[in-house]
This record gives structure tokens, C-alpha cells and sequence, in this order.
């Protein structure tokens, strides 16, 4: 059997720990009968996005009613194992439960909270013992693989200092806002319970469960775990502003420089841009891309009419492949006719680029590491920003488009830290990402998709969307763009590198049952979508000692490649009927001898026979990067109605209207390419309809 890592659960804190101890020093008399107070109790913990509380109603002997709550706790893992740990505190009738995998997190918290409900049940008070002065350190785990080591130094009683002494979390501008505010919210409320960073989940809890550390070393974190109390949000002051940007990826950020520039670098447009992120930063999904965008160059440099429509056929003629509605033709021209203006105008406020493999790269400077990909662009507008004059509000949601009485939106309703309040604009323009945190909308408008594991923008669930839906907007597509990595962790960056070297026709792919599942030389993003069909979703890529890209393999340190001298041996470690692989492995090198694949249609030039051990496998997990599902727009980003009328005044950019007006399935590089020529498109054609109406 292959042993995969599992990450062990954290014990209770000691004085939880010591309850059965602490019982004992009862009255003579005391039994298991009458060992609680009769009444409701409640405890807290921190989870994975948030507080966890535990409520415990009992009677003299016994738990009668456990209630778990984690409002902030991910849908997909968390969330769905809250009900389990429920069942598992009523099952123990203690704080002593199993947990759920995949949930650690979670399940540490709700072990946590229920020992302290179950400690003020019998009329315990935990001890709060005085601190050892002095400096303590801790490392934890953090965003892709990477880790956040933090120093506190306390005396007797308070927290004196929180430093954050190495963060190899990335990118810098995900994880440079939490490891500024998470330690001076620390200091100033002396807990480490404090919230994390819209966006920045993994890295702001690192932090905190670092500092916990470091108090637990220092003599116990008890004192210091108290949540911050928040205040009732209040109604703010109503704002007006010309142009109004929801979310601050690469469309939106593309989408308020343009608007504030109007397309050249150094100049302004002389309109008021304001431009709200849900998060507590900058970048959205952009900033975890690869960062490549497509682009078209014209040898001539005329850019004129007869290169635009060479670049719509060419474009079609890359997306054909994987369209399954009809092309938003008008949308492909747009693109084409700012492409050369907008990365003329990223270029001039500093994003600099170089040619790549699918189109344009991102170059950064000597001490970015290539790993930064597309959190470079984000990186070099966010340098940008401060220069001039757009209003960027952070940590400020959009809940509702307002419109006027002819359906036309006139602003949007906003949500902050404290408070709510109306945007009202001249025009709105969404660009807040898809939903592939949304397992309710996935479910509802790309079921076949529903299962995945989500790396993107946590942010991503879906609001532009709704909101769009709500005033009249139409919704096309039905797919989920994905891949197949190796690792099943929410949140965390996949292992593609087996995939890559070994995906599109470089192995056979099998299932649990042995049996090969999909045509293994399509694209990933088509291929996972297979994947997801299968029983379990996990899948292996088989490759044996003739491969010719074997050394990746065989120098793998993954817990996720394994290799055995023998097919029977191999099946073994992953698990699977050896018969049914020894017959699909037979069975395929026979189509490769014949030069034909009769199930799957693989070209037999792409077909790597299985033939001589060793023989290696490397795991396959469908991967949801974003919603191909998205609002029907015109040919200038402008949202459509069902009747084909524009909703006045509103334009949509990036994911938003990515999927189902140009492509079915995700295609190399125009993540980024259609987020940034599309929030030029729809700016510049925003700030065209705003100059008219004014004159």
C-alpha cells in the first residue's frame, strides 16, 4: 500500500488536556451522574478562516445537544466537516474525537472549543499562568508549500513584540499585507486571535498559529486567545465618482489604470476612478497565474483594420477546438483592436515584458524569483497605484448593483470593516473574478464539475455575478476550467510537474479500477475534466523504464510517484486490481503495435508503450482554477440582457465574461490575456460613453 503523509491533528491544549485530572478533585460523592452543571456552554477555537465555536447544552451526566459553527470555514473541506465533528463530540460524548481528514484545521479547532465548553460545564476555569520572559520563535506552514517563521517576546503578562523573521510564502503581494497587519493586530489586542487577511487565509493563520506557538512555549496560550470583539457595522456617507471598478485583479486593475489614464501612460483622463477589492490586497487570481498573456504583433506596426480581422481568425482558429457555443465574435475584434494600446500602456507603468512560449511573459526584476509569474504585473501596478489619483479601497465588498427606474445602474451598494454605504457611478464595471469558490454555483451552472479542488482567488465566489443575475444579466457556459495535479489540498499550489512532463500523450492515464478513462494526449484542461467523472477522482499517469522524459520521475522526492519493478507490485501500491492493469496495459500496447487506438482515438506517434520495468505512476487530482461559465457581453465588454440590450451603464471584465462568450474550456494563456485586454476594453469604452454624455 502507498503510504501517503497524512498531517496528524494538534492535541488540546494542556489545560484542556488535564479535565479528567481536574474532575477528580470533586466531592466523594461526585459521579459519573452529576459531573455537570445543567445548562448551555460555549467555547472557541481558531480554524482555518475564522473563529470555530462549539455550543454544548447538557444535563447532570451527559451531553444532550453539540452545535459547530465556522461560518469562514471552506465549503469544500472545512465546512463539510463540521456536521462530522458535531456527530463526533455527541458519539465521545468528550473533546477526545477522531477528526476529519482533509479538515485539520478545522477539526483541531473544534476539538479546542469543545474542551473549553466542556471545562466550563464542570466549573473549571483554565489557569492563566504568568509568561517566562523572554523571546520565543515558531514556524508553521503556510501558502504552497512554503512557510512563516515568527518571534514574540513576552514578559509576565503581556505580549511585548511580534516579528515576522522569514515568510517564504508567495507571492509577495499576497503575503506582504498579512505579514504587516496580522502582528501589529496581535500587539494592539494582545491575542493571536485575531482576524486574518480577506484573500490571504493560509498565510494570516501561519502567522497566528506561530504566535500561539510561541505563547504555548512561553507558558501558555490561554490568556492571550480571546476573538476581538467586533463593532455593529454602521451606515457610512454615501460617495460619488465617475467611473466605478469592482475587484482588483488583473482586469480590474487594467481596467481603473486605463480609465484614469485613458490609455497613455503619464497622462489622465481627468475622471474620478474608485476601485473596490473584497480582499485585503490587490492581485486576485492574476497574481497566482503563470502569467503568460496571448498576443498578436503586426511586423508592419499599422495595427490597422486588415491585421485586426487576422487576429480574430487566427484567434478562432486557436479556440475552435475548445468551444461548444457560439463564438462572441465581436468580443474576439474587441480584444484585438486594444491589444497593441494595452500592453503598450502596461509596459509604460512599469509591467515589463519579454516574448514567451504562448505569447507574452512577464520579466521582473534580478531579486523576483520566476516563480512570481503573473503576481509580477500585479506587483508592478500595485507601484503604480500610489502615483496617482485612483481611490483603492481594500477590504470593501460589493452586495448589490443599484439601478434607477429605467433598469439603468446608477452605483452599487458596498460593504467594509465598519461599515455600509452606496457607490453611486457614472458607469460600473465588474471585475470580480468567477466562482470557482462557489460549490452552490458550480453545482447549479457546471455540475458535471463539482468536486474539484479550488486554486484560485479565495475571494472568488461568485459576487458580480449574482449581482449581474439579479438586474437581468444572462448567464453562458457550463464548464469549470481545471487541471490534473498531484496533490488534493484546498488552496495550496498543485504539483503539476509530473503532469507536465508526463501529460498530453506522454503516458497512459488509469483509474481506480485499472481501466484507462479519457484520450490522454488532449489538453489538461480537458483531460481533468474526465477525470472528475471517475470513481474517487483520482487518477494515475503509468510510464515505464523507456519513457523518454523518465528522469523526472526517477529524481522525484513526491509522496505522489511511486515506481515498482513489477506491474503486480505497482498495482499493489496504488491500490488497484493488478489483473485489470496487467489486461489495460496489454491492451494499449497492442493499439500502439497495430498504430491505432480503437477507445480513445490517441495518435499512435503520442502513444509510450509500457513494456519494460521499472515502471512508474504519479497521481492525478482534478484541479478548479476558474468558472468557464460566465455574463453575455458585446462586443465592448458591455452586459447583455435575454432580449441582446445592453444593461446601461454596467461592463464586465475578466473571468466574468470570460467563459461561454469565447471559449467552453480554458486555453493557454488567455487567462491573463482576456483579463487585461478585456478590462482595457471595457474602461475605454466606459470612459467613451462618459464623455459623450457629458458634453
Amino acid at each position: 500500500m502507498m503510504k501517503m503523509r497524512q498531517r496528524g491533528l494538534a492535541l488540546l491544549l494542556s489545560g484542556t488536556m488535564a479535565l479528567g485530572l481536574l474532575a477528580g478533585c470533586s466531592t466523594e460523592k461526585e459521579t459519573a451522574e452529576d459531573i455537570y452543571t445543567p445548562g448551555t456552554y460555549e467555547g472557541q477555537a481558531q480554524g482555518f478562516g475564522g473563529p470555530v465555536t462549539v455550543k454544548l447544552t447538557v444535563d447532570g451526566s451527559k451531553i444532550t445537544e453539540a452545535v459547530v459553527t465556522g461560518e469562514n470555514e471552506t465549503a469544500d473541506f472545512g465546512g463539510k466537516a463540521i456536521p462530522q465533528l458535531q456527530e463526533q463530540v455527541m458519539k465521545a460524548q468528550s473533546a477526545d474525537i477522531d477528526g476529519v481528514s482533509g479538515a485539520t484545521v478545522t477539526s483541531t479547532a473544534v476539538k479546542e472549543a469543545a474542551g473549553k465548553a466542556i471545562a466550563a460545564a464542570k466549573g473549571e476555569q483554565a489557569e492563566v499562568k504568568p509568561l517566562t520572559p523572554g523571546t520565543y520563535t515558531a514556524t508553521k506552514e503556510g501558502y504552497q508549500r512554503c512557510h512563516v517563521t515568527v518571534s514574540v517576546t513576552v514578559d509576565e503578562t503581556r505580549i511585548q513584540d511580534v516579528q515576522i523573521v522569514e515568510c517564504t510564502d508567495n507571492p509577495i503581494t499576497v503575503t506582504e499585507t498579512p505579514c504587516r497587519e496580522i502582528p501589529a493586530a496581535i500587539l494592539a489586542h494582545q491575542t493571536y486571535n485575531v482576524d486574518g487577511v480577506t484573500g490571504a487565509t493560509f498565510t494570516s493563520n501561519a502567522i497566528k498559529n506561530a504566535v500561539k506557538d510561541c505563547l504555548d512555549q512561553a507558558g501558555g496560550s490561554d490568556g492571550f486567545s480571546a476573538p476581538v470583539e467586533k463593532a455593529p457595522l454602521t451606515q457610512g456617507e454615501d460617495v460619488h465618482t465617475d467611473v466605478l471598478v469592482v475587484g482588483g485583479g488583473g482586469a480590474g486593475m487594467t481596467a481603473a489604470v486605463e480609465a484614469y489614464t485613458g490609455g497613455v501612460a503619464g497622462e489622465t483622463s481627468g475622471l474620478e476612478v474608485i476601485m473596490i477589492e473584497k480582499a485585503g490586497f490587490l492581485g486576485g487570481t492574476t497574481s497566482v497565474s503563470g502569467g503568460v498573456r496571448f498576443q498578436y504583433t503586426d511586423e508592419t506596426g499599422k495595427y490597422d483594420d486588415a491585421w485586426v480581422e487576422s487576429v480574430v481568425e487566427a484567434e478562432k482558429a486557436t479556440l475552435q477546438p475548445y468551444m461548444e457555443l457560439e463564438f462572441n465574435e465581436d468580443l474576439i475584434r474587441g480584444q484585438a483592436r486594444v491589444m497593441n494600446k494595452t500592453n503598450q500602456l502596461l509596459d509604460g507603468i512599469g509591467v515589463v515584458s519579454i516574448p514567451g512560449a504562448w505569447g507574452t511573459s512577464l520579466a521582473s526584476p534580478d531579486d523576483h524569483e520566476d516563480r512570481w509569474g503573473g503576481s509580477f504585473l500585479t506587483y508592478a501596478v500595485n507601484q503604480y497605484l500610489p502615483k496617482t489619483d485612483i481611490d483603492v479601497r481594500l477590504n470593501t465588498r460589493a452586495t448589490k448593483l443599484i439601478t434607477d427606474d429605467a433598469g439603468a445602474v446608477v452605483g452599487v451598494e458596498v460593504q467594509d470593516k465598519t461599515s455600509t454605504y452606496n457607490i453611486y457611478a457614472q458607469k460600473v464595471i465588474l471585475a470580480c473574478g468567477d466562482f470557482v469558490h462557489n460549490e452552490e454555483l458550480i453545482a447549479q451552472y457546471a455540475p458535471e464539475f463539482v468536486g474539484g479542488i479550488p486554486f484560485a482567488a479565495g475571494t472568488n465566489t461568485g459576487d458580480g455575478f449574482l449581482m449581474a443575475l439579479e438586474i437581468g444579466a444572462v448567464p453562458l457556459g457550463d464548464k469549470m476550467m481545471g487541471t490534473m495535479g498531484a496533490d488534493a489540498i484546498v488552496g495550496q499550489s498543485p504539483d503539476y510537474k509530473p503532469f507536465l512532463n508526463y501529460g498530453a500523450g506522454r503516458a497512459m492515464y488509469v483509474n481506480k479500477n485499472g481501466q484507462r478513462f479519457c484520450q490522454e494526449n488532449l489538453t489538461m484542461y480537458v483531460t481533468h475534466h474526465a477525470l472528475l467523472q471517475q470513481e474517487g477522482q483520482v487518477g494515475w499517469g503509468i510510464v515505464d523504464a523507456n519513457n523518454p522524459m523518465l528522469d523526472v520521475l526517477a529524481n522525484s522526492t513526491s509522496e505522489y510517484v511511486c515506481h515498482a519493478d513489477t506491474l503486480e507490485e505497482l498495482a499493489e501500491m496504488l491500490e488497484i486490481p493488478a489483473d485489470a492493469l496487467q489486461a489495460t496495459v496489454e491492451k494499449y500496447n497492442g493499439y500502439f503495435r497495430a498504430g491505432e487506438d480503437k477507445d480513445f482515438g490517441v495518435p499512435v506517434e503520442q502513444m509510450r508503450p509500457i513494456e519494460e520495468g521499472p515502471y512508474y505512476a504519479f497521481r492525478l487530482r482534478p484541479i478548479l482554477m476558474s468558472s468557464m461559465v460566465g455574463l453575455k457581453a458585446d462586443g465592448e465588454c458591455r452586459i447583455l440582457r435575454e432580449d441582446g440590450s445592453a444593461i446601461p451603464n454596467l461592463f464586465g471584465a475578466g473571468n466574468v465574461i470570460f467563459g461561454g462568450n469565447i471559449t467552453s474550456y480554458y486555453v493557454a494563456a488567455h487567462g491573463v490575456g482576456t483579463a487585461v485586454y478585456t478590462g482595457d476594453l471595457a474602461a475605454a469604452a466606459a470612459v467613451k460613453e462618459i464623455l459623450a454624455e457629458n458634453k
